[in-house]
């Protein structure tokens, strides 16, 4: 029975998820047992010496972030609690008490041993024994919003409702004082309730505490490069109604009121309309060439 709760030597729990707590030992057993192989889970991205993998870990599907800490700084960080799984586990956290709706963390954990290095696929994986950072996640139905982007799957009608949705989730994380430095569509999932859009965020490795009118330009911007640089970029009218409802969920914010309750309010949301879609321009202009450097589309 003991060795049912037994955490594997060189296997360090950092952070989990309360409805977790009880089985951080088998999350531990898992990270030191996985393989990345395709019995194991699919692989849904491979980058230089990180992974994303979508798994089942005791019946439920998650999705892990696997990153190996190839170097003295991103040891560093690691031990510092500032590498990238440690940032999103934050920025998670954020959103979360924000009431944004967000892939939620489930575990992070570090993993120092390497009793399997010789089961992993040479192929992916340097021979090296590097220590390892694990990110689990929560899965987020659906599909990205480049995705649908690229695909024109949706009516008419379903394409302003999602771009009022993603114009609201820019509002409603400047006002809360954060804002998202990477907030770039492949990064956002979208699920439908009813016919209403639900859209989800989940890499939430650049988010900040900050909230004011140039981070909302920033975002705004990032929302259109990813798309400008694979060629799938939105109609002008649904890039304006995302900017038009973030400008309008702004400034009911800094007014602390509803918008049209007193003359002047739709003067007051033109001109800050135009002023965001000036430094929006501006910011894509002096951008540089948008093609990613991994089509997230492929």
């Amino acid at each position: 029975m003991g060795l049912s709760f037994h955490i594997p030597r060189g296997v360090r729990v950092e952070k989990v998820a309360p409805a977790w707590r009880d089985r951080k030992a088998a999350l531990a057993r898992f990270a030191a047992s996985f393989r990345l192989d395709p019995s194991a889970g699919t692989v849904l991205k491979a980058e230089g010496h990180s992974f994303v993998v979508r798994v089942a870990v005791e019946g439920t599907e998650l999705i892990v972030k696997w990153r190996e800490l190839v170097g003295l700084r991103d040891r560093a960080k690691n031990l510092l609690r500032a590498s990238r799984g440690f940032r999103q586990w934050r920025g998670a956290r954020r959103l979360q008490r924000a009431g944004i709706p967000v892939a939620g963390p489930i575990a992070l954990l570090t993993q120092y041993g390497d009793a399997e290095a010789a089961t992993r696929p040479p192929a992916l994986l340097p021979a090296k024994a590097w220590p390892r950072e694990w990110l689990l996640l929560e899965v987020a139905p659906g599909l990205t919003l480049l995705r649908h982007l690229a695909d024109r799957d949706l009516s008419i009608r379903d394409e302003h409702a999602l771009a009022r949705a993603v114009g609201v989730q820019v509002g409603a994380m400047l006002t809360a004082n954060v804002c998202n430095r990477d907030h770039k569509p492949s990064n956002l999932i979208v699920t439908f309730d009813e016919g209403v859009p639900i859209v989800t965020l989940i890499d939430t490795v650049a988010i900040r505490r900050r909230g004011n009118p140039g981070e909302m330009a920033r975002m705004l911007a990032t929302l259109l490069i990813e798309p400008i640089g694979v060629g799938v970029a939105p109609r002008g009218a649904l890039a304006f109604r995302v900017l038009r409802d973030a400008c309008a969920a702004w400034l009911e914010h800094t007014l602390a009121r509803p918008l049209g309750t007193a003359k002047g309010d739709k003067k007051a949301l033109r001109a800050m309309v135009r002023s965001m879609a000036r430094r929006v321009d501006q910011y894509i202009r002096t951008h540089g060439d948008p093609t990613p450097k991994v089509n997230p589309l492929a």
